[in-house]
């Protein structure tokens, strides 16, 4: 059974989790809305992925948990003390890509700190996994810890897409409602304009 992500690591909460997975959510649409004819797949997975990097970096200057490690093509961030990547693709079926960069880079593999009976790997890489449909429109973002096999310990779905409306009080100042009277049912009266000499006449 798969683990929640704060169950290994209690600085990986599910708010934190969730922000960095609702920032590449927007990050990805606001990326399609800008395509224009002169872009094709390959353009477009890059600019995504360079304005993801961007908009990490810039929220890591504001959030206090939040830090880059590599700004670089290799990208790698950190949710308090463990360092993460994301990836484009499907959840079962991780990039390749992602355990060599593992190697490249042995901080991604982060200790476990967790003591239950269940058997947790030593080690475990930390990624998000975008999934998309045919668009390119983001339909799915995990969170997952895997072990260097690949095999998934832990895992968190982003709710990218039940954020509740944001509720705007009623200030305090604002007049309260007043009930009118009905209005009248009779015509307007219209005004009558003086009749020349010549209409007099033909009375």
């Amino acid at each position: 059974m798969e683990k929640n992500p704060s169950e290994i690591h209690s600085c990986l909460t599910d708010e934190r989790i969730d922000h960095v997975g609702r920032l590449i959510a927007r990050v990805r649409a606001e990326n399609l809305d800008a395509i224009e004819e002169r872009d094709n797949g390959w353009s477009i997975g890059c600019r995504a992925h360079a304005w993801i990097c961007s908009e990490i970096l810039a929220e890591a200057e504001n959030l206090d948990w939040l830090s880059v490690v590599d700004p670089t093509l290799h990208f790698i961030a950190r949710i308090g003390s463990v360092q993460f990547s994301f990836y484009k693709g499907l959840a079962d079926k991780p990039k390749k890509n992602i355990f060599s960069r593992a190697l490249s880079h042995p901080e991604l593999r982060q200790k476990s700190f967790d003591f239950s009976d269940l058997p947790i790997p030593e080690k475990l890489v930390w990624t998000y996994a975008v999934e998309t449909d045919f668009e390119g429109i983001t339909t799915s973002i995990e969170f997952l810890g895997m072990s260097e096999s690949g095999e998934i310990v832990a895992s968190r779905t982003v709710p990218i897409f039940n954020e509740l409306p944001k509720l705007v009080p009623i200030k305090a100042g604002e007049s309260p409602p007043v009930d009118l009277p009905p209005a009248s049912p009779s015509l307007p009266k219209t005004t009558r304009t003086k009749k020349s000499k010549s209409e007099k006449r033909h009375e």
